[in-house]
């Protein structure tokens, strides 16, 4: 169709995007975004709620965000220069892209994966070039050939790795995510948004390996994700460069000291954390009786995959599964939009209260004796 008026004038890639959109559903249990669904600790809140009154809110926030940088500088072991904060991870994904990537310029990513990957590549009038994970024996594996070979092409930039994976929520063998980096001088960034739940983390490896990038977020294991707070970690020589495509305030001054309030009430959030992982070995055996596969994970979530004869039954029992918890108040993730994600569902560790709920749902709309979803 053709447009009038201003948006003549608008990129035609952009025209023919369908927009990011989380939706929001006011009552219930939420389920669906891997946040930390526990209120803030008693002890973080007291400090930042007196922060409140004498912090002096009323300048502009300190564009280098020196006193993250230095906490973080702390508990990564990474010295400030190699550190770059941003307005979460999304922003610190389009500053990498703006410094690296571009119209003609391409990105790798293996799928399924985190949908901002290739979204920001469009954004900035990149392509994309997929690379499908490996499914072996109930979990998925990067296809390190795939990658290299997609990393060999003369337009490819970037290849992103997100680990522990979302939405399938494993993590990729070691060794495979360093063949990537040995085998391309392209740039590779390790998505850790997950890092504290699995454990797992690259960081020891950035000296070693100059065209390694990592993120980090404090939306999920910090229960910050209202504060938009991220982080990069790379050689100083890129931070460098992604400073030159930053906004000179991109991160609000409460943000900034919520994140280091955080960083210095540690133990209260791994009380947290420990409280969440203790949940997800709870609530993965209780899951797999139901008639679908339940993937192993390291992160705060579950991935499943409902079993059905074909794709197209596989996608409605998904969209009833959904309908029917949501319609008892709970919600969690259907994904879509690709072969490997059609009809699969994601659920995100609640409160204990929260997955006692989520399992009485279950049961109730599960006929055990026919041995399938009574829908």
């Amino acid at each position: 169709m053709e447009m009038k008026g201003p948006l003549k004038w608008a990129r035609q890639d952009i025209r023919d995007m369908v927009p990011y959109q989380a939706k929001v559903y006011p009552d219930g249990a939420k389920l669906d975004a891997n946040e930390n669904p526990f209120p803030w600790p008693q002890s973080f809140a007291k400090r930042l709620q007196e922060d409140i009154a004498t912090y002096p809110f009323t300048r502009y926030p300190d564009s280098e965000a020196k006193e993250l940088r230095q906490a973080l500088c702390d508990y990564t072991g990474r010295s400030a220069e190699e550190i770059l904060v941003s307005n979460g991870s999304d922003e610190a994904i389009q500053l990498i892209l703006l410094t690296f990537g571009g119209p003609g310029l391409a990105t790798v990513i293996s799928h399924p994966t985190f949908v901002m990957y290739g979204m920001a590549t469009r954004y900035v009038g990149g392509q994309v070039i997929d690379v499908p994970l490996k499914e072996e024996e109930g979990t998925y594996r990067l296809d390190v050939a795939g990658l290299l070979a997609a990393a060999a092409q003369e337009e490819s930039r970037v290849i992103v790795i997100c680990n522990p994976n979302n939405p399938t929520g494993n993590c990729f063998a070691e060794e495979d995510i360093i063949a990537v980096l040995e085998g391309t001088d392209k740039l590779v960034i390790v998505d850790e948004a997950y890092y504290e739940f699995s454990g797992k983390s690259l960081v020891s490896r950035l000296q070693e390996f100059p065209n390694l990038v990592i993120l980090r977020t404090f939306s999920k294991a910090f229960g910050l994700a209202g504060l938009r707070v991220g982080y990069t970690m790379a050689s100083q020589e890129i931070i460098r460069e992604m400073h030159k495509v930053r906004q000179p305030f991109n991160v609000n001054a409460f943000s900034q000291r919520a994140a280091v309030i955080a960083l210095e009430e540690l133990e209260a959030f791994q009380e947290q954390l420990r409280a969440i992982l203790a949940e997800r070995e709870r609530l993965l055996p209780l899951l797999k009786p139901f008639p679908w596969q339940v993937y192993p994970t390291d992160a705060n979530y579950v991935f499943l995959r409902p079993f059905a004869e074909t794709e197209e039954e596989q996608v409605k029992l998904s969209q009833t599964i959904h309908q029917a918890l949501l319609d008892r108040a709970l919600l969690v993730r259907k994904l879509g939009g690709a072969p490997s994600l059609n009809g699969t569902l994601r659920i995100t560790i609640g409160e204990p209260s929260e997955n006692d709920k989520l399992l009485q749902a279950l049961e109730e709309i599960y006929d055990p004796l026919q041995k399938r979803w009574a829908l």
